[in-house]
């Protein structure tokens, strides 16, 4: 059941890296030491990867200890440092998944989902009224969720302000394949 835990949240994984991905190494020593770290992150992703498809104790344990060595590592860049420490006190959220095989890595499927809105929301500074944010979220879901199922956006309201029933209601597809996905699933992502 614990798929309906909605309050476990993990901490992205892809957003926890670019506190290492924004050091600027000022000498060839520095770069070195960051493309080491950097790698050796991915690295330790990808045995959190593997957990998940199989989870044994062993593979925990392996994830536990890479993770344990890679904060604790020493460089010569303050920068460096600052980003370790910075993946040490996120350390319980990121490896959350260790026990809970079910949440995941990151969160790049919520980000994309709002991107589109978050641009606009920067050019226009928003909406001005109450109304206007209401229109708004309401056409970018059904934009979003027409085009996940593949369907023309500007074809599905002309359909449905028309009614003429050439394009099937968006509920009824969705609850169509939530029949058929394991919960928090996706299937055109």
């Amino acid at each position: 059941m614990g798929q309906f835990d909605v309050f476990k949240h993990s901490q992205c994984w892809i957003h926890a890296e670019r506190g290492l991905a924004k050091v600027h190494p000022v000498n060839d020593q520095q770069a070195m030491a960051q493309k080491w770290l950097r790698t050796w992150f991915w690295a330790i992703y990808d045995d959190l990867k593997d957990f998940k498809a199989e989870p044994t104790e062993r593979k925990a344990i392996r994830v536990r200890q890479g993770f344990q060595a890679l904060i604790q590592t020493q460089t010569s860049s303050g920068l460096l440092q600052d980003a370790l420490s910075g993946l040490a006190v996120i350390k319980e959220e990121l490896l959350l998944v260790l026990e809970y095989p079910s949440l995941p890595l990151h969160n790049n499927l919520s980000e994309s989902q709002i991107r589109e809105y978050v641009k606009r929301r920067k050019i226009s500074s928003g909406t001005r009224s109450d109304l206007g944010r209401q229109c708004r979220d309401t056409y970018a879901s059904l934009k979003k969720t027409s085009r996940l199922y593949g369907l023309s956006f500007w074809d599905y309201l002309k359909s449905r302000l028309m009614v003429d029933g050439l394009f099937p209601r968006l509920s009824n597809l969705i609850e169509e394949a939530s029949r058929h996905l394991p919960c928090g699933a996706a299937s055109s992502f």
